[in-house]
């Protein structure tokens, strides 16, 4: 062994060292119970608002909507079609339609589409854009960005 691997190696133990001094988390740390972490939150979680092939640059994040509006980013996606939904705080889709944004393949290209909420109830939803994915999921999966927004 040579002389200048030794200080590296001295480096790496006394990382681990410091790491099995630490512990592996809390003192008050509980597991989550399988039977009430399935079920949904009364609040939609939050998406990202940007994905390595899909952007939502409007709407913005707790924007409150009414009758309509326009929903908007870049995407890269197959065909140029970009599917979205709007989702109930159980989770479930109340809305469903398509942007098509401006090209496909070798960039991200704008989309726009208008989104009727006038016939949803007053609340909090979830915004969702999403790549398409044509494979029925044998291929890449989607990426989803999303918004949360509250309808008047």
């Amino acid at each position: 062994m040579s002389t200048r691997t030794r200080p590296a190696g001295l480096v790496i133990a006394l990382a681990l060292c410091g790491v099995l001094a630490a512990g592996c988390g809390e003192e008050d740390a509980v597991a989550e119970d399988p039977e009430t972490s399935a079920q949904p939150s009364e609040q939609p979680s939050t998406l990202p608002r940007t994905a390595g092939l899909i952007t939502l640059a409007a709407p913005a994040e707790g924007e409150t909507v009414s009758g309509s509006f326009e929903a908007s980013g870049k995407a890269n996606s197959p065909e140029a079609n970009v599917p979205w939904e709007i989702r109930d705080t159980t989770g479930e889709t109340v809305l469903e339609g398509h942007a098509t944004a401006e090209g496909w393949m070798d960039k991200l290209y704008p989309w726009t589409t208008t989104v009727d909420v006038s016939e949803l109830e007053p609340g909090t939803y979830l915004f969702i854009a999403r790549t398409d994915d044509t494979s029925d999921g044998e291929g890449k999966p989607s990426e989803e960005v999303g918004a949360r927004i509250t309808v008047e």
